[in-house]
């Protein structure tokens, strides 16, 4: 969206919370210009429609289901979830009950529960076993319609839209909130029964189960995925023959061996045809054609935001963008960033002037160390959990077979101080009797060892409190010269991402074209940046075999071997807290981060919080970062 803004892009494909990020950034600037719509469905002005369907005999109005039963798609799910709740909070039906000792979903079911008589919300309610089931044992009745009331679980036979309109039928409820495609597939064989039930309208009117009446019934639609384009572009005519064009070569999704690059590039999975608008509308207003502007800004208790301090521009332009995902995804609370460039977020943390920072293994102790601050939460990195493998990666081509053969190389770490790339080495070389006997001026130990290194932060006040610290550790840094211009350089030698070869990526990055022989990285780092995983310039030719691992008990192997050559097997990173917050803001972030790396997986294309950003690696989470536990 950006680089459609800043005219590097002529066009994208959007879906609508995508539209809705659109309102909240550059509504003004970008308008909508086409929908891609199924082929069967190419008429049809929305994806679906979210409606209510009630017993005819018990609900008579709006009024009428407070104390009702409800039956539910399912927690958080569009039909099911959000449209009704949001549009009976904005009612006035549905009064929210803000006690500051519960956390902000247990607002929203607790609202539910004092206005429903009993429910089936299936799913979990929170992406957390043990929490999901505390909720759920105290707010039963929530769960007391569903088919497997103990376990009120996503697969419930109650769940989803059909599963929702059971519950109404067979389960003696009184409303199901579904979408109209569903209820029209669901009645078609229960003629017999249609009569008995019908669409309850936000306007209080009670409509015949039809095609015709959802358009004056419904309560809110889904839209369909759209193209936006800039509003001052005056050549979208040309741009919208372009986007047809492309459409209509498009393989279908259903061919037996279907090109990937129609649904990756046009966001569908079905067969699609593009419905091009006789009028460009803004974002805000597309939302407001579809009544789906409610379901993300909808009313609620005052929440207080979660505070992550960063210590970087470029890690504050992620932490803002992150903050704007959530929110359009309706992750809540909401997330704040508290920007900190002289790089200590823990001593911001511990003014309590934010609530949570990211540290790595080492400064996780000094966290607790110097600032009574705790680990909340550990990223897991795939099946090792939350663990990695530090591991000193060589040339596949090289000389060097054994740490005594790193004597007088040049040497890459992530950052003084920082496990994998700086304590890890410290403590194998030591013990690998290749330093002083009974010195522990580390950085003069490695200053010696090696004949030059780039080790980001190495003299920079807190490590190097005395200015003693060799020069060399900063010699291979090149700041933000990437590209060996002659103008002034910022920030080298830098702990912070300003230094190109600071963090994992960097450090590799300092082995592959900085004049390194060794980077002290962890063991995903090589797999990260080669074999067309890293597409920047420096990295899109490399083979992941044009490198090997250095073994602790000497000889080097192939990367994929790291289970049995590494130098250590390390903590994960952790998300660091102020042990002194309340409980429910403590359970806030937890849930906060554990929802959010649920929904913005590794692969997935919406948000790249584990991935690169603005051609940076590694800014507040890790890249080889799976989720957290």
């Amino acid at each position: 969206m950006e680089k459609l803004v800043a005219k590097e892009a002529d066009t994208m494909t959007v879906t609508g919370e995508d539209v809705y990020l659109a309102r909240e950034m550059y509504n003004l600037d970008l308008q909508l210009v086409a929908e891609m719509r199924i082929v069967d469905r190419a008429n049809d002005a929305w994806r679906y429609q979210g409606v209510a369907v009630v017993r005819r005999s018990t609900v008579r109005s709006v009024a009428d289901l407070k104390g009702a039963k409800s039956c539910h798609t399912g927690y958080a799910r569009n039909a099911g979830w959000n449209i009704p709740f949001s549009h009976l909070l904005e009612m006035g039906q549905v009064k929210m009950q803000c006690d500051t000792s519960a956390t902000v979903v247990e607002h929203d079911i607790l609202a539910v529960s004092r206005y429903f008589g009993q429910a089936c919300i299936p799913g979990p309610w929170v992406p957390d076993n043990d929490t999901d089931t505390l909720l759920k044992s105290k707010y039963s009745s929530m769960c007391a319609l569903c088919g497997q009331p103990g376990v009120c679980g996503r697969d419930d036979p109650h769940a989803g839209y059909a599963g929702a309109l059971t519950c109404l039928v067979d389960g003696g409820a009184d409303v199901a909130w579904s979408k109209m495609s569903a209820v029209e597939e669901f009645f078609k064989d229960r003629s017999e029964v249609a009569s008995e039930y019908g669409l309850l309208c936000p306007d209080d009117r009670v409509l015949d189960l039809s095609s015709a009446s959802v358009k004056q019934c419904r309560w809110a639609s889904r839209p369909w995925n759209g193209w936006l384009v800039r509003t001052a572009n005056k050549n979208n005519k040309a741009i919208i023959t372009a986007i047809t064009t492309m459409v209509n070569a498009a393989p279908s999704p259903q061919e037996v061996n279907p090109r990937p690059w129609g649904s990756a590039v046009l966001g569908v999975s079905e067969p699609s045809t593009l419905h091009v608008r006789q009028q460009p509308v803004s974002p805000g207003d597309y939302l407001k054609e579809h009544k789906y502007d409610t379901t993300i800004d909808r009313l609620g208790c005052t929440e207080a935001p979660v505070k992550l301090c960063v210590d970087s521009t470029f890690s504050m332009q992620k932490c803002l963008a992150l903050a704007k995902v959530f929110k359009s995804r309706r992750i809540r609370p909401s997330l704040e960033c508290i920007g900190n460039n002289g790089g200590n977020c823990l001593s911001v943390v511990a003014r309590s002037n934010a609530h949570i920072t990211t540290a790595d293994g080492g400064d996780v102790y000094h966290a607790f160390r110097d600032h009574q601050l705790v680990p909340i939460v550990s990223e897991r990195y795939g099946s090792l959990d939350a663990s990695y493998f530090a591991v000193a990666v060589v040339r596949a081509n090289s000389n060097i077979n054994s740490l005594s053969d790193l004597r007088g190389k040049k040497s890459c770490h992530t950052g003084i101080g920082r496990t994998a790339g700086w304590k890890i080495p410290v403590v194998t070389l030591m013990n690998a009797g290749l330093f002083s006997k009974g010195d522990c001026d580390f950085p003069m130990q490695i200053g010696n060892f090696f004949s030059s290194s780039c080790v980001p932060g190495a003299k920079e006040p807190k490590y190097d409190p005395k200015g003693t610290n060799p020069k060399s550790l900063c010699e291979l840094c090149i700041g933000n010269n990437v590209n060996g211009g002659q103008g002034p350089v910022q920030g080298k030698c830098d702990r912070r991402p300003i230094e190109a070869f600071s963090g994992y990526t960097g450090a590799f990055r300092c082995l592959v074209q900085g004049g390194g022989d060794v980077a002290f990285v962890k063991h995903t780092t090589v797999g990260e940046n080669t074999n067309g995983n890293n597409n920047m310039s420096w990295a899109a030719n490399l083979r992941s075999t044009d490198f090997k691992l250095l073994c602790r008990n000497s000889g080097a192997v192939d990367v994929i071997d790291y289970n049995t050559c590494n130098l250590a097997r390390v903590p994960a990173h952790k998300v660091i807290i102020d042990p002194k917050l309340s409980a429910v803001m403590k359970e806030e972030v937890r849930i906060l981060l554990l929802r959010a790396s649920e929904m913005f997986p590794p692969g997935q294309d919406v948000f790249k919080m584990f991935g690169t950003f603005k051609g940076k690696q590694d800014l507040i989470f890790k890249v080889s970062y799976v989720d957290v536990c």
